[in-house]
């Protein structure tokens, strides 16, 4: 990874970002198995070509001096940022925990947006959690339930108070669905595989990304009020959208179709390795 600093953050915040300490020491980490296998197999191809601007690096940041405050808690007969391995079908496993104690329960604490509360525990998240419970077994310790501590990086105090439907607090625990052990290590193997084979192919045969992996919003037609921000009714086509209008008699002087075109989100804004990624490109046309 080449880090630039086109908007001339301070040498010592740049000089943070571009000197992660993170070092890599198994083959496969519980926090890539659940990922995308194209996005993995590009990044290991091209990482000495991709270009990221330390900008763009800011919550990361934020979220790694989370873990370091944590430590703060200096508790003893704790797991506290512990990274455990274990052997799956010949190839290393590794999962770093934030948190594990005697009450038997696994935390991750996470810099989210507010909007987890109402999407729920990312499947990714679930994934993961359930991972590194099967790496905490596999040391004999036994889970009995998981929680994200998930802080808000977007919330505000004033909307709380204003708002019915928003957080009232910064900070919310959103329970993880625990899987048997069983299921957890058939899935492991089986995204190992997956990984394995996507690295044998060229760039133009990879796994695709699915809608989801993409964070895919699809396209919308939503009917519209004048003076309204928010749309009457959003709707899949612009035939129902015209179909609504006429079976709800709504006047047409003071309302209107507006187009909203989809994207995959993750593709146009996040994803580091889409100038070498095909199906970006076969999107894009």
């Amino acid at each position: 990874m080449i880090y630039q600093n086109e908007q001339k953050l301070p040498e010592a915040l740049y000089r943070a970002i571009a000197r992660d300490p993170y070092k890599k020491l198994s083959d496969f980490t519980a926090t890539e198995l659940p990922g995308p296998p194209q996005i993995r197999v590009l990044k290991q191809r091209y990482d000495n070509q991709i270009v990221q601007d330390v900008s763009e690096l800011i919550y990361p940041l934020i979220g790694n001096n989370t873990h370091y405050i944590l430590e703060r808690m200096g508790l003893k007969n704790a797991l506290q940022e512990e990274r455990l391995t274990a052997n799956v079908d010949g190839h290393s496993v590794s999962g770093q925990l934030d948190f594990y104690d005697e009450t038997e329960i696994l935390w991750d604490y996470k810099i989210t947006t507010r909007f987890v509360l109402i999407d729920g525990v990312k499947p990714e998240w679930e994934a993961q959690f359930n991972i590194n419970r099967w790496l905490l077994a596999q040391n004999n310790f036994n889970v009995r339930a998981a929680k994200v501590c998930a802080i808000f990086r977007d919330w505000s105090k004033i909307q709380a108070m204003r708002n019915s439907d928003y957080p009232k607090h910064q900070v919310a625990i959103l329970p993880v669905n625990l899987w048997p052990l069983g299921d957890v290590e058939t899935y492991i193997s089986d995204r190992i595989k997956i990984h394995k084979e996507a690295e044998e192919l060229p760039d133009s045969r990879l796994p695709l990304c699915s809608p989801a992996e993409r964070w895919e919003k699809p396209t919308k037609w939503a009917v519209m009020k004048k003076g309204r921000k928010t749309a009457v009714r959003v709707l899949d086509s612009e035939s129902e959208a015209l179909k609504y209008i006429e079976e709800k008699k709504l006047d047409e002087k003071n309302h209107f179709i507006d187009f909203r075109i989809g994207e995959s989100t993750r593709c146009e804004y996040y994803c580091v390795v889409k100038d070498y990624c095909s199906q970006y490109k076969n999107i894009r046309r």
